[in-house]
């Protein structure tokens, strides 16, 4: 049995995809960030930094941080085959992609979403917002031109994780001018795992909508 804590639209968008692709037991428990749940007594006790998604397994077992919470439901569960194994030739390139997305297009996106996180005044949030935009639409294409030269998926002719969430990264830029589904590539991923039964039913039970 496995416990998500969850928001909708948050990082636990891949987490609960990927549960819901293993076909395993497991309960969800949402965050109501409207009400600042997530700064409560009781859920800091989980997660000192009063973010989502955090995960409980083993019964009182914790853990945080959304792509190590993908990497490690991956691993535990090989079957499902959302992760090359150690050895794998795809193994180095799909460890990369999941740092780079939580690492470097994450960060940016945190800086677009979430400016006052970084810097105080409202005109200077807004200029970096405006910045972290133009970052994450190079970023988009920089991905995109990787699926067009050795895609369809991130890691080549396999489907992972990463793929799921650079999905749910897309989707954080829904408000931008130039969404990611500008890009063709990347649209085309997006509409693949809009059409998967676990990513579907991930949105349906969060309330959220994505379009391609």
């Amino acid at each position: 049995m496995y416990k998500l804590y969850w928001a909708p639209g948050s990082a636990a968008m891949a987490p609960q995809a990927i549960l819901n692709a293993l076909n395993v037991k497991h309960e969800l428990i949402k965050v109501d960030d409207d009400k600042n749940e997530q700064k409560s007594a009781e859920y800091m006790r989980l997660n000192p930094h009063g973010r989502v998604p955090t995960l409980v397994y083993d019964g009182a077992q914790v853990m945080y941080e959304s792509a190590a919470i993908c990497l490690f439901l991956t691993e535990r569960h090989p079957e499902a085959g959302l992760a090359p194994a150690p050895g794998h030739p795809d193994r180095g390139l799909f460890l990369q992609w999941m740092a780079y997305q939580t690492n470097t297009l994450q960060e940016a996106l945190m800086h677009y979403w979430h400016g006052n996180y970084f810097i105080d005044g409202v005109d200077q949030q807004a200029q970096l917002s405006a910045k972290a935009e133009q970052r994450v639409d190079e970023m988009f294409g920089f991905l995109d031109g990787v699926l067009a030269r050795s895609g369809p998926w991130l890691c080549g002719k396999n489907f992972y994780a990463c793929d799921i969430y650079l999905a749910m990264m897309a989707r954080w830029t829904r408000k931008m001018e130039k969404p990611a589904v500008h890009h063709r590539e990347i649209k085309r991923l997006v509409q693949h795992c809009l059409a998967l039964p676990a990513y579907a039913k991930m949105l349906k039970d969060q309330g959220i909508e994505q379009t391609a």
